[in-house]
């Protein structure tokens, strides 16, 4: 990934400090702008894609966030944010393949509530195909696993 030179970082921490003022058609003109000289910094594409995810259109920020993650960003809120969108568009198996891969090589910290989600969802019988895994993980980034779960 190539840095940006100091003028871009200024932009993006701009675009950014707009994001949080909830001007985020602004954000997004200034990281549009960004994109076209550094289309392979991983942190111009993941706010796209996080500002996309967080405005609701999730299926403009797939592309941005899958480009990010391919780029080896480890930044959790990404993964979460790519996770989040293909779960809103209802293709659960990749949500779920996003959490895993994650918390293969990762602790989690934002996704520990994801977890947690997720465990409530088999004690309703949602999710049982991935049952094993969902507790497995729960385990290794200590979330509480509820009574009924353990066998």
């Amino acid at each position: 990934m190539k840095k940006l030179s100091a003028k871009d970082h200024d932009k993006l921490k701009y675009a950014i400090d707009l994001q949080k003022k909830d001007e985020d058609e602004k954000a997004l003109s200034i990281l549009y702008d960004l994109e076209k000289n550094n289309p392979n910094n991983t942190n111009v594409l993941g706010f796209i894609g996080l500002i996309l995810a967080k405005v609701e259109r999730r299926k403009e920020s797939i592309p941005y966030l899958e480009k990010t993650l391919k780029l080896n960003s480890k930044y959790e809120h990404f993964h979460l944010s790519l996770y989040v969108s293909y779960a809103e568009i209802e293709e659960y198996e990749k949500a779920i393949n996003i959490l895993f891969n994650y918390l293969e090589n990762n602790p989690a910290d934002l996704f520990k509530d994801t977890l947690e989600e997720l465990l409530d969802g088999l004690l309703n019988e949602y999710g049982t195909i991935y049952r094993d895994k969902i507790i497995f993980y729960a385990k290794k980034n200590d979330v509480y696993i509820p009574n009924k779960l353990i066998i």
